[in-house]
């Protein structure tokens, strides 16, 4: 196709979309539309409590569905931000050192923008949000590149999208709609002052890189009536921000432009129209050229898995039924109530009775009549008995089940299991294991890709040097290869991201006690001798233990490069053997001694790997008790002082005086280096521990005991 004929390209947009969209607005709007609404707690349209029959009845909504995916964010959060690495650069090749240093320093720049320059915990709760709610969720990921006054606008950006602002073709593979749909067609809202700004301003080549649009175009594409699916998210309690409402065309009134990405001849193009009535770009551009990384730059991701659909199933869809049961029952005893402590009374036509006394039913009051006996009669209502609350919670625990969460009525469902601490591990370990395969899907279809786009992205694109220079300066690799300073040569490598969220990620507690478990995995098997026996790589098999936890860079945790002192003096000693070995001497005494030395080096190697997994899981535990009683850290600051100990991280934590530091009551723990307070327990039911012997004489003592001994 000629890239001229803009006649053409225009006519291949309004193609594409006209499919996408009629698929979209007959198949999908209504069901995304409930969606919204049940998430917002808002009944679904065509329901009976909007009926005027129901105007005067309980029309309540229970948020069991907000409450559900609140909690799914929350652990998300929890699994994503526990620790201080978002992500890990992995290199393509392990034993490739330029490749370990590339990857070393992309890491720092990496977690400089993620959590510098990108909100990356806005747009990671928020993308798990749409997945949840929608059944999907859009993002775009872009370099932002203008400038803004004297101050230079320069980073990657990932947007979020609503799923009413994209379209693909209905018949793209379930598995990646991206690449295998022949077109995608993103609608951006943009103001008229930016459209116009588009086409004044001058490119490089001395043209605007728009084309002119006149008023009329204009007028034509601002939308005057609201969006179903913006006032569903809106909760109904707004306008819609992007249509006109018949208000005068301004500067700041949004129009809609597409971007379309198509595939003509084995090659994307990317251009933009003006809605599919004028082209705005002055001829398409091929993807290579339009974005650094050379994909396309969308990706679309899940947390529910569903075959051969491409638009999957969220939340609300798959507790539709059981939300709708907890309302009926909910409403029903609520109507009971009320009609129990409100009597209906019937009374006699054309008589001289205060109706309107009899309505307000107010205690206390008067209602006159003629006959009490038989101008008035009341009609008495049963009240609810337990069987309806019963109803209620056997409905609840079906939702729970479904949306695989765990709550309040899991526990009052099930009286003997939640009465003990294994019982309780039983009821949430289903729970549990489904949210953490929901987590994973997301991780997999959503938050890596997008990680590695952002990567591509730097690698192309990221000039600051002073991010360069901080990366370097904590690179431990390029110390140890003796360079002052990053060059092009190191970060052109060829590298992968990945996320260590895994299975069993969705507890604290529990993500400490599998991490512990792997540390007394690994040093059992140091301890047997089998790696000196059989000379197995250390390195592997930690990595493959910890890698059956979730850390998919498990390696990360020990230090194979620096080699022990003691290996190195027995290496000497083996090229002294071996050269009197080649001098002559008694072959037989010299190979026993070579043998002999080779048997040692083996066995420090075991000691060295062993003692580092003794630290890190000593370490572990002391940070379980600490977690567990915040009390025990000052005592053990003073001694570890009074052994000698010197912290080479930084001042310790310490109990500083009332008045100290601002704002940091006495008897709160205060961590310098990272301007922490840890507050002390003050609740009445759950009192501190005594801070001294004779004031806690009366309470027993308390034994500290590692969790995990």
């Amino acid at each position: 196709m000629n890239e001229g004929n803009t006649d053409a390209w225009l006519s291949l947009a309004r193609d594409a979309y006209s499919a996408s969209n009629s698929y979209f607005e007959s198949s999908v709007r209504t069901q995304i539309e409930a969606d919204l609404r049940q998430f917002h707690g808002i009944h679904p349209l065509g329901s009976k409590y909007h009926s005027d029959a129901w105007k005067w009845r309980s029309r309540l909504f229970s948020p069991k569905t907000r409450a559900t995916i609140r909690k799914n964010e929350a652990i998300a959060a929890e699994a994503f931000f526990s620790s201080m690495d978002a992500l890990s650069i992995l290199p393509e090749n392990e034993k490739d050192d330029m490749q370990k240093v590339s990857a070393e320093i992309w890491q720092h720049v990496m977690q400089y923008r993620l959590s510098k320059t990108i909100p990356w915990f806005l747009t990671l709760v928020g993308a798990y949000q749409d997945a949840q709610t929608t059944g999907i969720v859009i993002s775009r990921q872009w370099w932002e590149y203008r400038k803004k006054g004297q101050k230079v606008i320069d980073r990657p950006r990932i947007t979020l999208l609503p799923i009413e602002n994209f379209r693909f073709d209905p018949g793209a593979n379930w598995m990646n709609v991206v690449e295998t749909s022949p077109y995608l067609i993103e609608l951006v809202p943009m103001y008229i002052k930016d459209v116009k700004a588009r086409t004044r301003a001058p490119a490089e080549s001395g043209e605007a890189p728009w084309l002119e649009v006149s008023d009329a175009a204009l007028k034509k594409a601002v939308t005057p009536f609201s969006d179903p699916l913006r006032l569903a998210r809106d909760a109904n309690q707004r306008q819609d921000a992007k249509a006109s409402h018949d208000q005068p065309i301004t500067d700041f009134t949004v129009v809609w432009v597409y971007r379309i990405t198509v595939e003509v001849n084995g090659t994307d193009w990317v251009y933009y129209t003006l809605t599919t009535e004028q082209m705005l770009s002055r001829k398409p551009m091929p993807l290579e050229r339009a974005v650094p990384f050379g994909e396309r730059p969308y990706v679309v991701g899940q947390c529910v898995i569903e075959t051969h659909r491409i638009y999957p199933s969220g939340v609300p869809r798959l507790t539709r039924a059981q939300q709708q049961e907890i309302n009926e029952i909910k409403n029903q005893r609520r109507d009971n109530v009320t009609f129990v402590l409100n009597k209906r009374y019937f009374v006699r036509r054309n008589k001289q009775i205060d109706i309107v006394s009899l309505r307000n039913n107010i205690p206390g009051s008067s209602t006159m009549v003629e006959d009490v006996e038989k101008d008035v009669k009341v009609n008495e209502f049963n009240d609810v008995t337990g069987s309806a609350y019963q109803e209620e919670d056997r409905a609840n625990l079906d939702f729970d089940d479904v949306a695989g969460v765990f709550s309040g009525s899991s526990v009052q469902s099930n009286r003997r299991l939640n009465e003990t601490v294994g019982g309780m591990n039983i009821l949430t370990s289903n729970a549990n294991q489904v949210s953490g395969y929901q987590l994973r899907t997301f991780v997999e279809t959503w938050v890596e890709p997008v990680l590695r786009q952002v990567l591509r992205m730097e690698m192309e694109l990221e000039s600051d040097d002073r991010i360069f220079a901080l990366a370097g300066s904590k690179s431990v690799g390029l110390q140890k290869m003796g360079l002052n300073a990053v060059t092009d040569e190191i970060l052109d490598q060829e590298l992968t991201a990945v996320v260590n969220v895994g299975m069993g990620a969705t507890n604290p507690h529990q993500q400490v006690d599998v991490f512990l478990s792997a540390m007394r995995t690994i040093k059992e098997i140091l301890m047997d001798g089998v790696f000196e026996k059989y000379n197995i790589r250390v390195d592997e098999v930690i990595k493959e233990v910890l890698g059956k936890v979730g850390h998919r860079d498990g390696g990360r945790f020990f230090d194979f490069e620096t080699e022990d002192p003691r290996i190195t003096s027995l290496k000497t000693q083996l090229q002294q053997l071996q050269s009197a070995l080649d001098a002559k001497y008694p072959p037989e005494l010299l190979k026993a001694q070579v043998e002999k030395a080779t048997a040692e080096v083996m066995r420090v190697t075991a000691e060295t790997t062993e003692k580092n997994v003794r630290a890190i899981f000593s370490a572990m535990q002391a940070a379980q008790v600490i977690t567990a009683v915040p009390a025990t850290a000052p005592p053990a600051d003073q001694l570890l002082k009074s052994a000698g100990f010197q912290d080479q991280d930084g001042a310790p934590l310490a109990t500083p005086p009332a008045g100290a530091v601002p704002g940091i009551s006495a008897g709160n723990l205060f961590d310098p280096r990272t301007g922490i307070t840890i507050e002390q327990n003050t609740s009445p039911g759950l009192p501190a521990p005594p801070a001294s012997p004779e004031a806690g004489a009366a309470a027993g003592i308390e034994t500290l005991r590692a969790d995990s001994a």
